[in-house]
């Protein structure tokens, strides 16, 4: 029988949005991999269990250790990541390095859904990008600016690679409007969260925190690009 791998999302932060089904795979686990903040949902669900802590300077050679030392092993393996393990979380590294595991993938509530849902927009009439991975940074800044001049609401995970002011910099200075809303979303969901309301414009004198979901709310057919109102956003999230 083979060691089985659970990569599970853990929601954005709060223990009140961790799932059934993400519980009952980390109490069945006998080791859990991840992150400080992965790991902060969970952490009523972690005694008696192997913790492999993750953090800048060993995550990919604690991974690596991790797969290697259960591989000829019966064991089950949570790997823990914060949101959904689908988005941003560095899956395909993931798949890779415990393909030799049965791999079941428990789908999380993300901090994208949140915003969303506090900004009162489609996720399917919006783009959704990230800046927390490495890669072709200039790429991802064209297409996040193109999709808000097709019109497309935005929910940007910011990152080292792009700051929230950077990123509302850059676009005004391609062409984007500086009225369009914008609604910026601090460590969502967990106590000390930070919500605000703010156009694009004003997100460029602003210094929020680095991991932050930002998103760009286009305006309704009938109305102009004049900046949020208050009203817009009734339904704040409670933090656990």
């Amino acid at each position: 029988m083979k060691p089985q791998a659970y990569i599970v999302g853990v929601g954005p932060g709060g223990s009140d949005f961790l799932t059934e089904r993400a519980r009952d795979r980390i109490t069945r686990s006998q080791a859990v991999l991840g992150w400080d903040l992965d790991l902060l949902p969970a952490k009523d669900l972690l005694a008696g269990k192997e913790i492999y802590l993750q953090n800048v300077t060993n995550y990919r050679g604690l991974a690596l250790e991790v797969a290697g030392k259960f591989r000829h092993t019966e064991a089950r393996v949570a790997i823990l990541r914060i949101g959904d393990p689908c988005i941003s979380s560095g899956l395909r590294g993931l798949l890779d390095l415990f393909k030799d595991y049965e791999i079941e993938i428990v789908p999380g509530i993300s901090s994208v859904q949140i915003a969303a849902s506090l900004a009162r927009i489609n996720i399917d009439e919006a783009v959704v990008i990230t800046f927390h991975e490495s890669g072709d940074i200039e790429e991802r800044k064209r297409f996040m600016r193109d999709a808000l001049l097709r019109g497309r609401h935005l929910l940007m995970l910011s990152g080292e690679e792009l700051r929230p002011d950077a990123a509302a910099r850059y676009l005004i200075e391609n062409g984007v409007e500086e009225c369009l809303s914008v609604l910026v979303c601090e460590r969502l969901t967990l106590p000390d969260q930070n919500i605000v309301e703010t156009t694009l414009g004003g997100l460029r004198a602003m210094q929020p925190h680095w991991l932050t979901v930002v998103a760009v709310v286009q305006p309704s057919a009938s109305a102009k690009c004049q900046g949020p109102e208050r009203s817009q956003y009734a339904h704040p999230v409670t933090a656990s």
